[in-house]
């Protein structure tokens, strides 16, 4: 099979590339750096097999453009609230801006709070944890993309029945600088199996993939949509401005925080290229 999305982005690298070469003077920009907005980072990561209880939060600002770093937040107050009432406090760890939880109780399906108090500003966002199917394989081939061969490789599992399910799986690799996202939902697969690709020039015999499936609320799905979009050379980077999260500010209206507070199961597959 040929892979014409790929030929297509190698060959607008080439004209990109021949463009940058073609010139000689540099010019510098003096860009505004903008309002530094705070940036939440909160996935709840509930891998098959494990307990759970174990779970970090990152809070940063956002970074001007000249920063690759983006400004870690310290002394926040974080915590998450069932639906029982059950509160799970996240205390900054070692690193700065990071802040843990070790007796986290993940439920299926359960409703979840988080609160987070930044300079006496206050961001809740409430989510469910979305269950995930079971990985039933994983398989690799080769595939041509019009330059040669490479490898493709490709994971499968089953949709449950009469749901409306959406899927963001990541594939991480020591040649790749990101991970590989793909975003999926049962729209023409329900109750089927499903499968999910990924290819890279890079590949080779005894190459290590890590595989991550998640199951995701379509809200979530809909945001890494935007993303995905907006920043698909860099999925790391900070959220733009104009993509808003689920963190709602309780103190000022008008404003808000960046990031999206999910709660996901997960199947974890490691994968070596034969």
């Amino acid at each position: 099979m040929i892979n014409y999305k790929r030929a297509g982005i190698r060959l607008l690298s080439l004209l990109v590339l021949l463009v940058v070469c073609a010139c000689e003077e540099v010019v510098n920009v003096d860009l505004n750096t903008g309002e530094a907005k705070l940036v939440i980072d909160a996935e709840i990561l509930w891998i098959k097999g494990t307990e759970g209880n174990e779970q970090t939060i990152k809070i940063s600002r956002m970074a001007d453009y000249y920063n690759p770093t983006p400004p870690k937040v310290s002394g926040a107050q974080v915590y998450i609230e069932d639906s029982e009432g059950n509160l799970f406090m996240f205390n900054e760890g070692s690193e700065p801006g990071t802040y843990e939880c070790n007796n986290f109780i993940p439920q299926l399906n359960g409703s979840y709070t988080l609160t987070v108090t930044v300079e006496e500003e206050t961001f809740k966002a409430t989510e469910t944890l979305i269950p995930v199917p079971e990985i039933n394989r994983v398989e690799q081939r080769l595939v041509n993309n019009f330059f040669e061969d490479e490898y493709e490789i490709s994971v499968f599992f089953d949709d449950p029945l009469e749901e409306l399910n959406f899927y963001l799986t990541d594939f991480v690799t020591d040649v790749l600088i990101y991970p590989d996202f793909e975003l999926s939902d049962d729209e023409y697969k329900e109750g089927q199996e499903i499968k999910n690709d990924f290819s890279d020039e890079k590949l080779e015999q005894g190459t290590v993939v890590e595989i991550t499936v998640r199951g995701i609320s379509e809200q979530f799905y809909n945001y890494m949509n935007l993303i995905l979009e907006s920043n698909s050379s860099n999925p790391f980077a900070t959220p733009p401005a104009n993509i808003r999260g689920n963190m709602v500010n309780q103190t000022t209206a008008g404003s808000h925080a960046l990031g999206y507070f999910r709660l996901c199961e997960a199947n974890y597959r490691s994968y070596t290229i034969e």
